[in-house]
């Protein structure tokens, strides 16, 4: 049983956090990063092995609400779209330049917005928690995510030695 969390757990924790943003530079970085580290790492101790659980959960969550957002967004931009259209029932080349003005197009307009509002909330709310993540985890202190799933659920003291015996045993 651990006593004391070491730098080199704290940074490992760290870095899982901060490995999301590897999203920027290739896709699915912010899975695939944190789950390769937390995977080669997280025998190695509990904090590690509850930081990279709790960093995938929440990166997990996030991608299903901004699916959920854009499933939702569809059938009102698309709705909107038709009532754009009017009673031709497709956009024709003059009803799309009329819709430079918003009163042809405001519900659409309007709608799209909120949409994309809601889907920067999101991203504004990621940044912060990672971050905030992040810190906890140099400082050696548990974070726990706004808004998680919990998909793989952060293992007690006692589950992590039957874990790790168990797979000692294999």
């Amino acid at each position: 049983m651990e006593t004391s969390i070491t730098t080199s757990q704290k940074n490992t924790a760290t870095f899982i956090h901060l490995s999301v943003f590897s999203q920027f530079l290739f896709p699915l970085g912010n899975f695939i990063a944190p789950l390769i580290i937390w995977a080669a790492l997280k025998r190695d101790s509990l904090f590690v092995d509850n930081h990279g659980r709790r960093a995938l959960n929440f990166q997990m969550s996030t991608f299903l609400y901004a699916i959920g957002l854009v499933l939702i967004a569809i059938p009102f931009l698309v709705w909107q779209g038709l009532i754009a259209a009017g009673e031709q029932g497709y956009i024709s080349e003059e009803t799309f330049a009329n819709m430079v003005f918003p009163g042809q197009a405001s519900g659409l307009i309007i709608t799209a917005l909120v949409f994309a509002l809601l889907l920067l909330a999101l991203f504004v709310i990621t940044l912060f928690s990672v971050i905030s993540a992040a810190v906890s985890a140099s400082n050696g202190e548990e974070y726990k995510y706004p808004l998680s799933i919990n998909f793989l659920k952060p293992l007690g003291a006692s589950e992590q030695e039957t874990a790790s015996a168990s797979s000692s045993e294999v």
